[in-house]
C-alpha cells in the first residue's frame, strides 16, 4: 500500500487526520450555552413585542452569535 494521502483508504486518513484530537468536545459546556441561547430567544419572543425593532434584532444576533460560540469552543469536533 502506497504511503501517498490521495491512495490511502479514506477511513485511515480520517483516522490519521483525528490523531491527538478529542472525537468529542465538551458536552456540559456546550449543553450550558445553549440553553441559554434558547433562554435568550424564550424571553425575546415575550418581551419582544414590547423592544424597539433594532434592540430586538440584536437581541437575537447575541443569541445566535452565542449559538456559533457554543459550537466553537465547546461543539462536537468532527
Amino acid at each position: 500500500m502506497s504511503m501517498h494521502p490521495q491512495t490511502l483508504d479514506p477511513r485511515e486518513r480520517t483516522c490519521e487526520a483525528r490523531a491527538g484530537r478529542p472525537a468529542m468536545g465538551r458536552p456540559v459546556l456546550f449543553t450550558v450555552m445553549l440553553t441559554l441561547a434558547a433562554l435568550v430567544v424564550l424571553a425575546l419572543l415575550v418581551v419582544g413585542p414590547a423592544l424597539q425593532t433594532g434592540l430586538a434584532v440584536a437581541v437575537a444576533g447575541a443569541a445566535a452569535g452565542l449559538v456559533v460560540l457554543a459550537w466553537v469552543l465547546a461543539g462536537p469536533r468532527l
